[in-house]
């Protein structure tokens, strides 16, 4: 067979390349394309991270509220022993014979925190308002172990003690005192019993803010509301109930200001938050995720058999 040879200027045509013009439009195109990857890329991973720190954030605050609720929520318990006592408060040792369900500070526990805590002093100048960080201890009789030597998880303090004066047979005095340290960012509690070491509860935590419901009318529901330690617990104080002080607080609210271990909020803007006791948004100026989280518990011994579950 014979083959026909191409002209010349036809083979010049078919083996040319690519001009300069298509290269440069071709090198535009897959940078425009890489840049819009990479800018989804990174936009995702932005928003992982975000959301990861947001639920590390909730699990942490829903826990420690969780624990500081299973306290609050026994404060001032006792078995009953006649008709109308119980052996709630302990008469031995006399240090505790005076111990209340709940007692507060404004503005956190003298550092550093005895095992029967004493309220720091107000800062100076005062504030204007009572911001916190709030403290308090809250104490009731444990449920008696069935081992001596085989500790119970009703039958402890927050560091996993065993109760005071717990036994076998007889329920032991749980003495559980929660504070900020705010020097580490770090919400504690430390019980009363054992060598009484804090045990930290959650990390990263900015203040922690307390209001006391307080049934001023012998009503056992709360009448008012207030952030002051002092007004909440005030020993001459007396409700229509004969209760003193602080055996008058039937609720107490918890509020914990918190953020991220992470700088993963984009933009120059800085995110917008209510703190505790706000009325107006603060601005954040560092790229940490802020955050809030707000409860109400209620002292089932009292409150009215209405509000106690």
């Amino acid at each position: 067979m014979m083959t026909i040879p191409m002209h010349p200027a036809i083979q010049c045509r078919h083996a040319r390349g690519f001009t300069l013009i298509e290269l440069m439009v071709s090198v535009t195109i897959g940078l425009i394309l890489l840049l819009f990857l990479s800018s989804l890329y990174f936009n995702s991973r932005a928003s992982s991270r975000l959301n990861d720190d947001n639920a590390r954030i909730q699990e942490d605050g829903r826990y420690a509220l969780s624990l500081i609720g299973r306290n609050l929520m026994q404060a001032g318990f006792g078995h009953m022993q006649t008709g109308n006592t119980t052996d709630f408060p302990p008469q031995n040792p006399s240090e505790l014979a005076k111990l209340k369900g709940l007692t507060g500070c404004s503005y956190g526990f003298a550092m550093p925190v005895a095992k029967l805590p004493t309220c720091a002093p107000m800062p100076v100048p005062a504030p204007s308002s009572i911001s916190g960080p709030s403290a308090f201890t809250v104490a009731y009789t444990s449920e008696p172990y069935s081992d001596a030597t085989n500790i119970s998880g009703a039958g402890t303090d927050c560091s996993g003690t065993q109760a005071f004066n717990a036994t076998s047979t007889q329920g032991g005095v749980v003495i559980n005192s929660f504070y900020l340290d705010t020097a580490t960012k770090t919400l504690y509690c430390k019980g009363y019993a054992g060598t009484a070491t804090p045990q930290p509860i959650m990390s990263n935590v900015d203040n922690m803010l307390v209001t006391y419901g307080v049934d001023t009318g012998g009503r056992y529901a709360p009448t008012k509301s207030t952030t002051d330690a002092a007004e909440a617990g005030a020993a001459d104080a007396i409700n229509g109930n004969n209760k003193m002080g602080w055996d008058r607080v039937v609720t107490v609210t918890v509020c914990l200001e918190m953020h991220s271990a992470n700088n993963v909020v984009t933009g120059t803007a800085g995110q917008s938050y209510y703190k505790c006791n706000a009325t107006t948004p603060t601005v954040a100026t560092d790229r940490l995720l802020h955050t809030t989280m707000t409860r109400v518990f209620t002292l089932r011994n009292n409150a009215t058999a209405s509000l106690r579950n």
